[in-house]
Parts: structure tokens; C-alpha cells; sequence
């Protein structure tokens, strides 16, 4: 099974439309396909299309407004480990950030202003780690293809 390009886009979620404009341009200009929401349900939605990373706000992950992201990331398959890169307020040690860091799982703090080097360094590094793993995941398929064939021709010779 091979990645389709929803798998390989990276999901924004910026902390305003400004920001959420001039990042999209940027990620695009260096050859990274992005998706922008204005809200952290629409870009949950889109996670089920497939995605190869999330860039979000730390903004929009206070108190109960991450739920939603959380609890897809708890349904992940046993082969994913979706990248969360999370755009953060100078200093990076506010209480958002240190509880997504905590319960997310694979996240990257990228403190605001962030460089464009850094920018592109971690979305570009996020998407290869996930390419990796929906090579995993087609590995996976195609072992599980291999054995249910494998039973069959058992089951063929043995009633032969």
C-alpha cells in the first residue's frame, strides 16, 4: 500500500489567517503540499483522509479545546505515530505546550518566531518520518496478504 498525497500533506493550523497564508506559502514554495484549517475539528476530519504531519498553535490547544486531537491520536494504528509539530509562544514553557508535549506523543516544540531554516528542517524531517511509516504500514499489508494466501494453499493441500 502506498502513500497517496493526502498521506503526505502536513496540516496547518496557524495561529491566525495571516500566519496560516504566509506559512502555506512558504511550505509550498519548498515543495511541502499543506492543508490550512481554521479550527481544531476541521483539521481532525482531515486527519482520517491521511496526513503526514500536523503544524498547530499552541494557541489552539488549551484546556479542552485538544481534546479532539488527543482522542484521534489514542485510535491511531498500532504503525502510525503521527508527527505533531507545535508552533509555540516565545519562551516555550507555557502550560499548553508543556501538557501537549506531555500527552500528544510525537511532538516537536518549534518556539515563535521560528526560523524559516527550522521551520522547513522539522515539517521536511516530520514528513520523511511518516513516509517511513506508511512503508511500514504496506509492509505490514502485504505480510498479511502473504499469510492469508499461505493458509489457503494450506487448506487447498489438505483437503485435496
Amino acid at each position: 500500500m502506498i502513500a497517496s498525497e493526502k498521506d503526505l500533506r502536513l496540516l496547518l493550523l496557524a495561529p491566525t489567517a495571516r500566519d496560516s497564508g504566509i506559512t502555506t506559502e512558504l511550505l509550498n514554495g519548498a515543495g511541502i503540499e499543506t492543508a490550512t484549517f481554521t479550527n481544531i475539528d476541521a483539521l481532525v476530519g482531515a486527519l482520517n483522509e491521511g496526513a503526514a504531519a500536523v503544524l498547530v498553535a499552541e494557541e489552539h490547544l488549551a484546556g479542552a479545546a485538544k481534546a479532539p486531537l488527543a482522542a484521534w491520536l489514542q485510535r491511531q494504528p498500532p504503525w502510525s505515530d503521527l508527527p505533531i509539530l507545535i508552533l509555540t509562544r516565545p519562551g516555550a514553557d507555557s502550560p499548553e505546550s508543556a501538557e501537549a508535549w506531555r500527552t500528544l506523543g510525537n511532538v516537536t516544540l518549534l518556539e515563535r518566531p521560528t526560523r524559516v531554516t527550522t521551520l522547513l528542517s522539522a515539517a521536511q524531517t516530520a514528513i520523511r518520518a511518516r513516509s517511513r511509516q506508511y512503508q511500514i504500514r504496506g509492509h505490514l499489508s502485504e505480510r498479511l496478504k502473504n499469510e492469508q494466501a499461505l493458509r489457503a494453499a494450506d487448506r487447498r493441500k489438505d483437503e485435496f
